[in-house]
C-alpha cells in the first residue's frame, strides 16, 4: 500500500513539471537588408527581444546576470502578431528568460553577434531565432 501511495505522489509531481520544448535558430550574421530594414535597424550594442505569436496572458520575466530586467504578463496582439518587446544592452554574461515554467539561458557568446531575438510560442514549444534582420510589425 505504501508503494502505491508513493508511486501516485511521484507521478503527480512529475506531471506538474510541464515544460516547453524549445529550439534556438541562428540566421545569417551579415544579412542583406532592404532599404526599409536599413531604416528600422537599431544601432548600438543591444539585444532586442520580441515576443511574437501565441502568448495568452503568459508570465514572462528576464534576468541579466541574476538582476531582473523584465517581468510582466503578455498577450499577443493578433493584428500585428506581437505581444511585447524589450531592448537590453548586450553586456549580459548570462541572459535568463522565463516563460511560464520554462527557463531559457543564453550565454553572451550565444547572443553577442546578433541584434534581435524573436521568440514564438506554439502550444508546448518555443522557437527562438537570433537574427540581425529587423522585422516590421504593423
Amino acid at each position: 500500500m505504501k508503494k502505491i501511495i508513493l508511486f501516485l505522489i511521484i507521478s503527480f509531481f512529475c506531471q506538474c513539471q510541464q515544460r516547453y520544448n524549445y529550439t534556438v535558430n541562428q540566421e545569417n550574421i551579415n544579412p542583406h537588408l532592404t532599404e526599409l530594414q536599413k531604416k528600422l535597424d537599431i544601432k548600438g550594442n543591444f539585444i532586442n527581444i520580441f515576443f511574437e505569436d501565441y502568448f495568452d496572458n503568459e508570465k514572462v520575466s528576464m534576468k541579466c546576470d541574476s538582476k531582473e530586467i523584465f517581468s510582466k504578463n503578455i498577450t499577443t496582439d493578433n493584428t500585428i502578431n506581437l505581444a511585447d518587446y524589450y531592448s537590453q544592452k548586450s553586456t549580459c554574461e548570462k541572459l535568463q528568460i522565463n516563460i511560464g515554467p520554462q527557463k531559457i539561458i543564453l550565454e553572451k557568446k550565444d547572443i553577442e553577434n546578433h541584434k534581435y531575438l524573436y521568440i514564438r510560442k506554439k502550444s508546448d514549444s518555443l522557437n527562438l531565432t537570433l537574427s540581425n534582420t529587423p522585422k516590421t510589425y504593423y
